[in-house]
């Protein structure tokens, strides 16, 4: 399943936010960010964990979930953009798989319309899990969206499970790009004749999903051809994780592994990013994961922490930022010490890095 366990309505996974030291992040930090914030937002403050205004011209946005928006000098990129959050338990809080697929089409109008407020360049996604790509098809296929180009990065099961959906969708300009790990993109491309410097690069590590208790997940596979349309959250395949590092110039990277809880060491090794977006639920059965993603790193000057919400409280509910599962905040402070920052972001609030 998702990279976190069951849980009840008000149980969380935990996200965390790393920035780089000297670098500031926090709601703050962006020219109208608490404008922009939903009013139970603004009445909380800027993130936890933000210092003063960052000066990188890069900012990113928590979309709940694993989602997020990166954005610098009107260039915008997301990863796994799933704002539906709906339910995925039983009466007894166990997952159901067999639960039929829902998109609210009430909260994405809503996202798009006061947060992101244009078209991305490109959607990165993890893994082919409901709560990573369930809402893609409706977003692409958006009034705001459908006529814009927009690259979505996958393995083959997830662009499989996507065609199934109707990706790219009739008369649309959206280009679905297989990528399997090790590839290093460049946006924009390279013109013909002419050496330029990319506005940003896009790094694909292979990675890994998340294990809970019994060392498993649900639903696993792949696909080697488009299915039947899927009906179900069981329908969504795993089909293989990736991670991205997207390098914005000579200001700062941003590595996310931020759609599970694991990764792989030896592929991530050195990397050195500046920032971290980090999944923080479901390794109960991962071996000292904070401590060894940190490790590998480098480590970080900044983490963020993902995925650790409830996953399904309305975004414009006032509770959402009160299902973080702030112990697992604290944990990560306490594993990577005073050279790294971390930063504790909020549903939908930008912040510059």
């Amino acid at each position: 399943m998702s990279s976190q366990q069951p849980a009840a309505a008000h149980s969380s996974p935990s996200r965390r936010s790393v920035l780089r030291t000297g670098v500031a992040a926090g709601a703050a930090g962006v020219t109208g960010a608490a404008a922009a914030a939903p009013a139970a937002a603004r009445e909380k403050g800027p993130a936890r964990g933000s210092g003063a205004r960052g000066r990188s011209g890069v900012r990113l946005r928590w979309l709940g979930v694993a989602g997020w928006e990166l954005t610098f000098d009107g260039h915008r990129l997301l990863v796994d953009p799933y704002l539906t959050r709906q339910r995925f338990t039983d009466s007894a809080g166990n997952a159901d798989m067999t639960r039929k697929l829902e998109v609210d089409q009430r909260i994405i109008d809503l996202v798009l319309g006061e947060h992101l407020t244009g078209a991305p360049e490109f959607v990165l996604l993890t893994h082919g899990h409901w709560d990573h790509i369930a809402d893609v098809p409706y977003l692409l296929d958006h009034p705001s969206w459908r006529s814009a180009e927009i690259n979505v990065l996958g393995t083959e099961t997830h662009l499989h499970l996507l065609k199934a959906m109707g990706v790219p969708g009739k008369g649309r300009a959206h280009r679905p790009v297989l990528v399997s790990g090790g590839e290093v993109l460049r946006h924009p491309l390279q013109p013909s004749g002419k050496r330029t410097r990319p506005d940003c690069t896009v790094e694909v590590v292979r990675s890994l999903h998340s294990q809970v208790g019994g060392y498993g997940f649900d639903p696993y596979g792949t696909l080697t051809a488009p299915p039947a349309r899927p009906r179900t959250l069981g329908d969504l395949v795993e089909g293989g994780t990736l991670g991205y590092q997207v390098t914005v110039g000579d200001r700062l990277s941003v590595m996310f592994l931020s759609g599970t809880a694991n990764f792989a060491a030896r592929e991530v090794s050195g990397a050195t990013p500046d920032v971290l977006v980090l999944g923080a639920s479901g390794h109960a059965a991962v071996h000292d994961y904070f401590a060894r993603a940190v490790k590998a790193l480098g480590p970080p000057r900044v983490v963020v922490p993902s995925h650790h919400d409830d996953m399904v409280t309305p975004l414009d509910d006032p509770a959402v930022h009160d299902t973080v599962n702030r112990g697992a905040v604290d944990r990560l402070r306490d594993v990577v010490g005073p050279g790294t920052r971390v930063v504790d972001p909020r549903h939908l609030e930008p912040f510059e890095l």
